[in-house]
C-alpha cells in the first residue's frame, strides 16, 4: 500500500497551478530537497556549508526572487532546501551533504531530466528515473529497493498511462506524474510544500 493518497496529489497539482499564476517559468524547473541529521538536528548554516555556501553571506529573499540561489529554510524536519532551475550535479554531494544525515528530494528540468532520490551517510542510496515511465520505474544506486515501499503511487500512474495508452484513450491534460513524485516526497519526509514556501 502507498503512503501517497490521491489527496496528496491533488495538493500539489494545486501547488503547480498557483506557482505557474505567480512564475510560469518556475514550473519548468524546481529542486525541492529535506536534509536531516542522524543523530544532532542540522541547521540552515549546516546545510549551506555542506553546500558549499558560505553562511555569513546570506540574501534575503525567495525562490521567486532568487532564482540562481539556493534557499533553505529550517523546519521541524530538517532544512528544506528549494531552487529554481538547478539539480545535484557534483557526484560528491552526496559524501559532503549527508555525512551523518539523509536527504530526500525531487528535481525536474525543462528538458524533460527529473529524478526522486533518497541519500544518506555520504552516498546516493536510491535515485529513481522516470525516463522510461510510464513502462518502468527505473533505480538505481546503493541500495535500488530501498524505496519501493514509497513507490506505489508512481507505479499505480505508470500502470494506468500504459493502459490508457493501449486502449487508445485520452487523458484531459498532462498526467500528474511531477505532483505525485512531490507527493512521494511529502510521504517520505513529513513535509508539505504549499505556496507559502516560494513567497514568504
Amino acid at each position: 500500500m502507498s503512503p501517497v493518497t490521491p489527496e496528496m496529489i491533488h495538493i500539489y497539482e494545486r501547488l503547480l497551478k498557483e506557482l505557474d499564476e505567480l512564475d510560469p517559468y518556475i514550473g519548468n524547473a524546481l529542486f525541492w530537497m529535506v536534509v536531516r541529521g542522524r543523530g544532532e538536528p542540522l541547521t540552515v548554516a549546516d546545510v549551506a556549508r555542506r553546500l558549499g555556501g558560505d553562511p555569513d553571506r546570506v540574501l534575503s529573499g525567495t525562490v521567486l526572487e532568487l532564482e540562481e540561489h539556493v534557499v533553505l529554510e529550517q523546519s521541524d524536519h530538517g532544512v528544506i532546501v528549494l531552487a529554481q532551475n538547478a539539480y545535484p550535479s557534483d557526484p560528491d554531494i552526496w559524501g559532503r551533504l549527508t555525512e551523518n544525515a539523509q536527504a530526500w528530494g525531487f528535481w525536474w528540468l525543462v528538458n524533460n531530466a527529473h529524478e526522486l532520490f533518497y541519500a544518506a551517510d555520504g552516498v546516493l542510496v536510491t535515485s529513481v528515473n522516470m525516463h522510461s515511465f510510464p513502462h518502468s520505474l527505473e533505480c538505481f544506486g546503493q541500495d535500488p529497493a530501498a524505496l519501493d515501499g514509497h513507490l506505489g503511487a508512481l507505479r499505480a500512474l505508470g500502470a494506468r498511462m500504459k493502459a490508457d495508452d493501449e486502449a487508445g484513450v485520452t487523458y484531459a491534460g498532462p498526467y500528474p506524474d511531477w505532483e505525485t513524485a512531490l507527493a512521494t516526497v511529502e510521504a517520505l519526509t513529513g513535509v508539505r510544500l504549499d505556496v507559502g514556501r516560494f513567497t514568504r
